[in-house]
């Protein structure tokens, strides 16, 4: 399979991830997975001493966006502007068909716990404790059977959009882990990181980078409809 890469500079790169692969490496070194794929496609491309450097991740069934640095120099910067939320995500989802307002945001703590059936660490809201989560939501589109939501994180928790939408009774088409609809069936988690804007750190330019949205999205659309 050869990546679409969606923008690239001296310093960054950007290249579309399909649902279905892990971000990263995971303890099954056998197990494909998007980075280390993308690596080996650019270094057969352009030479063995091609770098990459990896500083964010999706969840595995999670299309869309994702940035990596080309060179060292870069790595602080990028860090940096994750770790201070300085680059809007802004991701479209497939919900249940709940009403719900034109726009809203969550903000709450959420913290790890052990499900037990599906013995699997996933994210719940509580009311003490835990870490900061933070989405901004806005409807898109109401269809016969769903809505299209955007959703715009302005915190780094694990699986964030999914347990906010989720504990609304607005469940992801294809959501495995979180409360979800199960009519008609998602082929995978209908979750995509559509874009990424920021102000370049090294050109002071506004950036921001799409990923149109795949197929498998557009024609789950099209059933909700």
């Amino acid at each position: 399979m050869i990546y679409n890469i969606l923008f690239e500079d001296d310093y960054f790169l950007a290249a579309e991830k399909p649902a279905g692969l892990p971000s990263q490496p995971t303890v099954d070194k056998r197990r494909p997975d998007f980075f280390t794929s993308l690596k080996k496609q650019l270094k057969d491309e352009r030479g063995t001493d091609f770098y990459l450097g990896l500083h964010h991740r999706l969840d595995r069934d999670t299309s869309g966006v994702m940035i990596f640095t080309k060179n060292k120099i870069a790595n602080e910067p990028l860090a940096e502007m994750f770790k201070k939320h300085l680059i809007q995500k802004t991701y479209l989802c497939l919900t249940a068909p709940k009403k719900c307002p034109d726009q809203w945001e969550i903000k709450n703590h959420l913290t790890e716990v052990r499900d037990p059936v599906l013995k699997k660490i996933k994210m719940k809201s509580v009311h003490s404790g835990g870490d900061k989560a933070h989405t901004l939501f806005r409807k898109l589109k109401t269809f016969k059977k769903g809505h299209l939501i955007e959703a715009q994180p302005q915190s780094g928790r694990m699986h964030q959009i999914r347990v906010h939408l989720a504990e609304q009774g607005l469940g992801i088409f294809g959501d495995d882990i979180y409360p979800a609809p199960k009519n008609p069936t998602a082929p995978r988690l209908m979750l995509h990181a559509l874009s990424l804007e920021f102000i370049h750190p090294f050109t002071k330019i506004s950036i921001k980078i799409e990923c149109p949205l795949p197929k498998d999205f557009q024609q789950m659309e099209q059933q909700l409809s």
